[in-house]
């Protein structure tokens, strides 16, 4: 399952060029995934009173830049899930349908009142079905 989401570029989230600072790809990708989330009936509100999902890895991949009020698509899929992590992948198209970042988050599963790792817990692990290919640009 791939998500969908549409982010305006902000004049915040660029820099003296009106270019999208390389930092806020990944907000950009935080914005994705909470949607994925949403999507699947999980605000991430509820979520995180159940399960912490901290990103301990995080890649970008910068393919042409994106402009102050572009607008773009956020694509959020599950690429992998093991026992107690799993990993987010991304596409950001700009409106011409031009790929203009790829990357991925990976996750850990942790208990709230512990801090401690746990196992992905089964009602998450059945809403995040895994994506094994890299989605096709739209048309």
């Amino acid at each position: 399952m791939i998500v969908s989401t549409r982010v305006r570029v902000r004049y915040k989230d660029t820099d003296c060029m009106q270019v999208v600072y390389y930092g806020n790809y990944l907000t950009y990708f935080e914005v994705g995934r909470v949607e994925f989330l949403r999507q699947q009936g999980l605000p991430m509100s509820d979520v995180d009173q159940k399960v912490h999902l901290p990103v301990v890895e995080a890649v970008v991949r910068y393919v042409r830049p994106a402009r102050l009020d572009d607008l773009l698509e956020v694509r959020c899929w599950v690429s992998e899930r093991k026992r107690a992590s799993f990993r987010f992948a991304y596409e950001i198209v700009s409106e011409d349908g031009e790929t203009v970042a790829t990357g991925a988050t990976l996750h850990a599963c942790l208990d709230p009142a512990t801090s401690k790792m746990i196992a992905m817990p089964p009602w998450l692990r059945e809403l995040m079905p895994v994506v094994q290919s890299e989605p096709k640009p739209s048309v």
